[in-house]
């Protein structure tokens, strides 16, 4: 199937294209600062809180970890999916 559209369409609709491309890898880019396996630190700072409230959370909000060798170690993908259990 061949599709003709009108230039002006046509051009519209890349420019369109190229900009939604460009804002989620832009948006995605921001979030490399953090690996996808954290320490308690690197993870505390991704929710943008103290320590001391994830030590908290840790305790008693069941947040899932990986324990591994005596070092805590928490992937971004299940940490993302438990703040957005949390969402009322």
């Amino acid at each position: 199937m061949n599709l003709e559209l009108p230039e002006e369409f046509s051009e519209e609709l890349k420019k369109t294209v190229t900009e939604v491309v460009k804002e989620s890898l832009g948006s995605f880019s921001t979030d490399s600062k953090y690996p996808e396996f954290m320490d308690k630190t690197q993870c505390a700072s991704y929710l943008s809180i103290s320590i001391g409230t994830f030590n908290n959370w840790l305790k008693n909000e069941k947040i899932p970890f990986m324990l591994i060798g005596g070092s805590y170690r928490f992937k971004k993908s299940e940490i993302n999916k438990f703040m957005l259990s949390k969402q009322k």
